[in-house]
C-alpha cells in the first residue's frame, strides 16, 4: 500500500508545531542541497566539509605522466573483439 503525500501531511499536521517546523527546515536543508548525481566534485568536497567529515580540500596535482600519455599500438584484432568471442 502506498502512502499519498496528503496522507503525510495529514499525519504531520497532528505533531506539535515545534516537530511540524522541524520537519520543515529538514526538508528545506535536503531542497538545498546538490544532488550527487549532479553534483560536481568540488560541491561534494565543500559539503563534506562543512558537514565537518573531512578536515580539508585536498589538493589536486595534474599528474604529467597522465597529460603526455599515448596510448599503444598493438597487432591484431581488437581485445574487445576477442573478449566477446570468448564469452560465447
Amino acid at each position: 500500500m502506498e502512502t499519498t503525500a496528503q496522507e503525510i501531511i495529514s499525519t504531520i499536521q497532528t505533531f506539535p508545531v515545534k516537530v511540524q517546523k522541524k520537519i520543515v527546515r529538514t526538508l528545506q536543508k535536503n531542497l538545498e542541497k546538490p544532488k550527487s548525481s549532479n553534483a560536481s566534485e568540488d560541491e561534494i568536497e565543500k559539503l563534506l566539509l562543512a558537514k565537518g567529515l573531512i578536515s580539508e580540500i585536498p589538493k589536486r596535482s595534474k599528474d604529467k605522466e597522465e597529460e603526455s600519455y599515448e596510448p599503444i599500438e598493438i597487432i591484431g584484432k581488437p581485445l574487445s573483439e576477442t573478449i566477446l568471442e570468448e564469452r560465447n
